[in-house]
């Protein structure tokens, strides 16, 4: 009986591991099908303003925004008094991905307009929502990897915004000849917070068990 709920737990992590390897794989196809653009020193949002690589980029986008709507999903069945703060900021990160996916970056530096402020914007509450969520996960949980992950998310958005030209701080630390990496690990590091929690969700304990009626748990 152990053997069967615990296949049964693990069945049901796999949708949230699989849109966040998804959302990895597109955009790292998108960034071979793009070619021109340096990696270095331009941003991933550039990706879908080209035809090639446009597409690989919304439907990694996507796949990252169903991973965290699936986390947000899975802790409501696993531990819904506890998690609410968490899943909030997991659906607040869902929003901002398709917000993304759906209103692309501005064509030419220096324009400004409702869709690409809307872009920017929704791109600060994906980068700010899911290390939160991360974060509170791995206390809740008392997961360390989703805690160190989550801690350096924060870190690698720290150091994205001092390097991003405009910053006050960009000229003295060459900011624009690697500010495009940074945002790339951070995008990285936020997709392997989605990852870790969507394998959490399976790893819960008998105690953490919701009752339900007729539906089975995550647990």
């Amino acid at each position: 009986m152990k053997e069967e709920n615990a296949g049964a737990r693990a069945v049901w992590r796999w949708p949230g591991v699989a849109a966040a390897l998804l959302a990895v794989a597109a955009t790292l196809y998108a960034h071979v099908a793009a070619g021109q653009v340096d990696p270095m020193t331009t941003l991933i949002s550039d990706y879908a303003l080209l035809g090639a690589s446009a597409p690989a980029m919304v439907l990694g986008t996507i796949a990252l925004a169903v991973g965290s709507v699936w986390v947000s999903y899975g802790l409501a069945r696993v531990d819904p008094a506890r998690s609410a703060a968490a899943r909030v900021l997991f659906l607040a990160g869902a929003v901002g991905l398709l917000l993304t996916a759906a209103f692309t970056t501005d064509t030419a530096a220096g324009t400004l307009s409702a869709g690409g402020e809307i872009h920017r914007w929704s791109a600060a509450v994906v980068f700010t929502a899911l290390p939160c969520a991360g974060w509170l996960l791995g206390r809740r949980f008392r997961n360390p990897l989703l805690s160190v992950v989550s801690a350096l998310s924060v870190v690698l958005l720290a150091a994205f915004l001092a390097a991003h030209p405009g910053s006050l701080v960009s000229s003295l630390i060459d900011g624009p000849g690697y500010y495009g990496l940074l945002q790339r690990l951070l995008v990285l590091s936020d997709a392997l917070v989605v990852l870790l929690a969507s394998l959490g969700l399976g790893g819960r304990g008998e105690t953490s068990r919701v009752p339900t009626l007729g539906v089975p748990t995550l647990t």
